[in-house]
């Protein structure tokens, strides 16, 4: 092999090569951020969801049977209430782990602050009833109304920024993934594209024994471009 064809062979393979060492390292990029993009969107945000969901479920149970105790002063409903407000408190520390933004750490905040105050204002109306002291019955039930609203609102907010960043989430990986899939498209065009040219340039300079030879796929393929009317604007040498 020539000099001058063995230049041409070191070029035509130093630019495929750095053609797919582009388009790979493309897609290993673009298939990292898709993977983090997935892993928060699902083991994060939809967890917590899903715990939130709960939480709203364990305070409301804790309402209900806080409510059956002052009425009925059974001991299974406080019993039942308790366990519920320890079911409230365990998710609610789930929650607090896997909060990252500080909206989310802010409202967890908050909605942790109003169950603390309804805890307290009932475990004082408990006081009460198990010493069979009168108190303000009215003002306890209106009081503890408000906090429950407070919490309700208060999660209810949580859990919208929580849907609308995992939405977010889920066309930022729609799309990346169009892109990703767009580029790889019309990289795959040009590699095919830039390699019959390279190939055409290369055969151009071949040993004329290797180009002519019956046997050979190159000079089939050399001969097919040559024949073809579309490569004689690109210059190729005859």
């Amino acid at each position: 092999m020539s000099t001058p064809t063995l230049r041409r062979f070191v070029i035509s393979y130093s630019t495929m090569l750095t053609f797919m060492v582009a388009v790979s390292t493309y897609s290993i990029i673009q298939l990292g951020r898709l993977s983090a993009a997935a892993h928060i969107a699902v083991s994060i945000e939809q967890r917590m969801i899903d715990q939130a969901d709960g939480l709203a479920d364990a305070f409301l149970s804790e309402v209900r049977y806080g409510g059956k105790f002052s009425v009925t002063q059974a001991a299974v409903h406080y019993e039942q209430y308790k366990e519920f407000k320890a079911d409230f408190e365990r998710r609610m520390d789930q929650l607090k782990t896997l909060a990252t933004s500080a909206d989310a750490v802010q409202r967890l905040s908050q909605t942790e602050e109003y169950h603390a105050q309804y805890k307290q204002l009932f475990e004082r109306e408990v006081e009460y009833i198990r010493k069979n002291q009168p108190y303000a019955e009215s003002r306890y039930r209106e009081e503890k109304e408000r906090l429950v609203d407070y919490l309700l609102r208060e999660h209810a907010a949580f859990k919208s920024n929580l849907e609308k960043s995992l939405q977010q989430r889920i066309g930022y990986i729609e799309k990346a993934a169009q892109e990703s899939q767009n580029f790889t498209l019309a990289a795959t065009l040009l590699l095919a594209i830039v390699g019959a040219l390279l190939a055409c340039w290369l055969g151009g300079r071949l040993p004329q024994n290797l180009v002519t030879s019956v046997d050979s796929p190159i000079a089939a393929l050399v001969s097919h471009l040559r024949s073809s009317a579309w490569w004689k604007g690109l210059g190729v040498p005859k």
